[in-house]
């Protein structure tokens, strides 16, 4: 009985699955089909020729590189932002006791329930203030301050998990605060540090509608915009499209294949309350 159960569970992970690559299996054979056959067959991979020519098309009008810089340069700065801003402050809610440590833990958590798209509108007003529009500081600073509940509630759980004596011990040694969390903490937490930047990445890399509004200039667009200056026709070409997508997520599986060992771990250590 119990085998029949796995063979059952193993059964329905494997359709799970197959249902959760199936978009991007279609993306793949989308690229390939000419632009009629894309919608008009129901195949996921083209019966007749296979139109490589796509790629070359997409790449020269995606101009990649430079859209690739973008993306890079303010997924890089918002991982650094929130990799350091939000290991002190989990650090500090874990190991420091102070009035109102969980009154405004709890208050930052509550910003989970609050939609970012609810924001925009007072958002750009504020960066519209601060001359913050079309500059890639615009994209990373909201970004930063969006993942705050999650990196906090990931990195404050995750230093309460590791025994208190080792705070205790380096803080008799002479050891400051900033130290102990730089010196000790971080290197033994590559595992949340790992599943912050991984999902924090994958946000940042694939944000459409915060880039939208908050750029024009066409030099500062980030890869998701470049994508979306491909559909200029007055018909939708999905191959087009599917082509720009699948290049620019090549490197959100890159990033997922390299990290996805502390990816796991992190999320089983840093979701364990205490």
């Amino acid at each position: 009985m119990k085998k029949v159960n796995i063979a059952f569970l193993y059964l329905l992970l494997t359709i799970w699955g197959a249902l959760c690559l199936y978009p991007l299996v279609w993306m793949i054979g989308a690229s390939f089909k000419a632009p009629l056959d894309v919608m008009n067959s129901y195949s996921i991979f083209p019966k007749g020729k296979w139109h490589l020519e796509t790629y070359v098309d997409v790449w020269n009008r995606l101009n990649f590189f430079k859209y690739f810089l973008n993306s890079v340069n303010v997924a890089f700065w918002t991982l650094v932002g929130i990799n350091v801003l939000f290991s002190m402050a989990g650090f500090a809610f874990a190991k420091i006791r102070f009035p109102g440590n969980n009154a405004i833990f709890l208050l930052f958590l509550s910003m989970m329930f609050v939609p970012g798209i609810t924001i925009m509108i007072p958002l750009y007003l504020v960066e519209n203030y601060l001359n913050l529009l079309d500059t890639h500081l615009g994209l990373i600073l909201p970004s930063v301050n969006g993942a705050a509940p999650m990196a906090l509630f990931l990195f404050r759980n995750y230093f309460r998990s590791i025994p208190h004596e080792l705070y205790e011990s380096a803080k008799m040694e002479g050891a400051g605060v900033m130290r102990i969390l730089f010196w000790i903490y971080i290197p033994i937490s590559l595992p949340i540090i790992a599943t912050i930047t991984m999902v924090n990445f994958l946000g940042s890399w694939n944000s459409l509608i915060l880039p939208m509004i908050m750029l024009s200039n066409q030099d500062l667009f980030t890869l998701p915009l470049g994508v979306m200056l491909l559909d200029t026709g007055v018909f939708r070409q999905w191959n087009i499209l599917m082509t720009g997508s699948l290049i620019s997520v090549i490197p959100i599986i890159f990033c997922f294949a390299f990290l996805q060992k502390y990816y796991i771990q992190g999320l089983t250590a840093g979701a364990i309350k205490s």
